[in-house]
């Protein structure tokens, strides 16, 4: 648990599951980001130490955090995260979307043109 609103309405599994096969600079940004945003600000080395069981009950509960080091930022996360995120196919945008609460569920909802 890192400081920062780090609240989003898509959780960020599903966001990089469904980006990872792409392997384009903008699929490889956008899992970063997502990421970054979950794990919240970064912490110091040291800050991290002194919060250490708290980083990882918040990471084996699905919240990664961030360390910030001296040759860069480390993600911590669980294994179930990592095994799920690197096995499991990737949902569909719509899939996404729908777990966001922003797809369309009924297609008659749907406005026309007239």
């Amino acid at each position: 648990m890192t400081a920062g609103d780090s609240t989003d309405d898509v959780d960020w599994r599903l966001v990089v599951r469904g980006v990872k096969a792409r392997g384009t600079p903008q699929a490889r940004a956008l899992v970063e980001k997502t990421i970054l945003q979950a794990g919240g600000l970064p912490l110091r080395v040291r800050e991290a130490r002194r919060r250490l069981l708290v980083l990882t009950t918040a990471a084996s509960d699905g919240r990664p955090a961030i360390i910030e080091g001296e040759n860069g930022l480390v993600c911590v996360i669980a294994v179930d995260d990592l095994v799920d995120i690197v096995v499991e196919r990737g949902p569909t945008v719509r899939q996404v979307m729908e777990a966001a609460g922003r797809g369309r569920s009924n297609p008659e909802a749907r406005s026309t043109k007239t």
